[in-house]
């Protein structure tokens, strides 16, 4: 047996190739946090390195920065996020946890909501030029997919609830907001806690 037939040259597998949406939806994801952080000033050189693409792989997937700006807008509005993780809670939850749960993606969502507009309207320029292509669907339409989504999370537990599952989700959200500022107050600061709150009341023992 010959040297030359015991050289041995390892095959190396490469990663399956994003396809052009996957793409796009990656350098959408990796823009988010550098426009909440920078605002719409950020260069798409910035967005590349966020992204871990060359800064021609940006100009491949969308036409100009501000198209990426909007795109990227679109998805962090869109409540789709939001309603798959209510759709993906546990079935097995209690009441407490599913409120606490249900509580934590939507102050999640209103949070980053409130931030995006935030560094949008906050910025020096007054954020990116409008948008030639069909504009966004009105906020209050995501916000009332969200109330539908909190509403049937909760609709496991109606024999446990003495208001409907979405009068309860609309108390929750209004809890929500006010949660995505962030207090000094313990009982508003964790999800748990406010879960017990909004089951018990603020009365002290059983009035």
């Amino acid at each position: 047996m010959s040297e030359c037939s015991l050289t041995y040259t390892p095959l190396v597998s490469r990663a399956t190739p994003m396809s052009p949406e996957e793409r796009r939806q990656a350098i959408i994801a990796a823009t988010l946090p550098v426009l909440l952080e920078r605002g719409p000033e950020i260069s798409t050189r910035e967005i590349a390195r966020a992204a871990g693409v060359a800064e021609g792989t940006i100009f491949r997937a969308f036409e100009t920065k501000h198209d990426l700006i909007h795109a990227t807008i679109h998805a962090a509005l869109s409540p789709d996020a939001a309603l798959a993780e209510l759709a993906a809670l546990p079935t097995d939850q209690s009441l407490s946890d599913r409120v606490a749960a249900v509580l934590d993606v939507l102050v999640a969502n209103t949070a980053r909501t409130r931030a995006l507009f935030a560094t949008l309207f906050g910025s020096r320029d007054g954020g990116p030029p409008p948008h030639p292509g069909k504009p966004p669907g009105h906020p209050n339409d995501a916000r009332l997919r969200i109330l539908a989504g909190a509403g049937e999370a909760l609709a496991p537990y109606t024999d446990q609830l003495r208001i409907s599952p979405a009068a309860a989700a609309r108390i929750l959200s209004a809890l929500a907001f006010t949660a995505s500022f962030g207090t000094a107050q313990p009982e508003l600061d964790d999800s748990h806690r406010l879960a017990d709150l909004v089951l018990r009341g603020i009365a002290e023992g059983n009035q």
